[in-house]
C-alpha cells in the first residue's frame, strides 16, 4: 500500500537541513491521471471511506509524526557523525535539527486534512471500484486496521532504519558533489545575471 509523497518529501527536507548548507533538489516523476469514468464519484466515495477507517483522525497526526520522528533519528545518525570531534559543531546542529522538527509539526499539522484528502483523490484514481470495495472489505477487519495503521511504523523498525542508514551513508557524497556544482554554476549564472524581482512562491 503506497505511503503519502509526504514521507518522502520529509527525508529531503531533513536531509538538506543537516548537510551544512546544502540544497536538495528532487524531481518526481509521475504518471498522467486516469480519464475521467462514469463511476468516478462511486470510486471517490469509496476511497474516502477507506481513508477514514484507515487512518482514524485521531491516530493521524501521530502517524505523521512518527514517521518525521523515524526519519530524523536515522539522517541525524548518519549525518552527525561528521561532527564527533567537534561537540560544539555537533550541539548547534542538534539545536537546530530540534527546532526545525518542532515547527514543523505544527504545519504538518495543519496540513494533515489535505494531504488524506488527496490521499483519498489518489486512491480513487489509481483503483478501480471493484478493487476500492475489496480494500473497503479489507480495512474493516482488525488485519487491515492495523496494516493501514501500522504501516507508517516500520520506517522506526530496526531493519528499515539500518537498511535507510546504509543507503543515506551513500548518498551524502552524491549530496555534497551536488551542492558544490550547484552552488558553483549559480554564482557564476548570477554573476552575469543578476536575480531578478518575482512575484509568487
Amino acid at each position: 500500500m503506497p505511503r503519502p509523497p509526504f514521507f518522502a518529501h520529509t527525508v529531503l527536507v531533513l536531509a538538506a537541513l543537516l548537510a551544512p548548507g546544502a540544497a536538495a533538489l528532487a524531481q518526481t516523476a509521475s504518471s498522467a491521471p486516469a480519464p475521467a469514468a462514469a463511476d468516478d464519484g462511486k470510486a471517490l466515495a469509496l476511497a474516502r471511506e477507506v481513508v477514514r477507517i484507515g487512518y482514524p483522525e485521531d491516530k493521524r497526526a501521530a502517524m505523521f509524526f512518527g514517521a518525521v520522528d523515524a526519519m530524523t533519528s536515522q539522517i541525524r545518525g548518519v549525518t552527525m557523525a561528521r561532527f564527533n570531534n567537534d561537540p560544539a559543531a555537533k550541539a548547534i546542529m542538534d539545536r537546530n535539527m530540534d527546532r526545525f522538527v518542532a515547527a514543523s509539526k505544527p504545519i504538518i499539522d495543519r496540513h494533515i486534512p489535505a494531504f488524506m484528502d488527496a490521499y483519498a483523490k489518489g486512491y480513487a484514481r489509481e483503483f478501480s471500484v471493484p478493487e476500492l470495495e475489496e480494500l473497503l472489505t479489507f480495512v474493516k477487519t482488525p488485519v487491515g486496521s492495523h496494516f493501514f495503521l501500522r504501516s507508517s511504523a516500520i520506517l522506526a523498525d530496526p531493519a528499515f532504519a539500518a537498511a535507510n542508514q546504509d543507503y543515506i551513508r551513500e548518498l551524502q557524497p552524491q549530496i555534497e558533489r551536488m551542492r558544490e556544482t550547484l552552488t558553483r554554476e549559480l554564482v557564476e549564472h548570477f554573476s552575469k545575471n543578476p536575480p531578478k524581482p518575482t512575484t509568487g512562491s
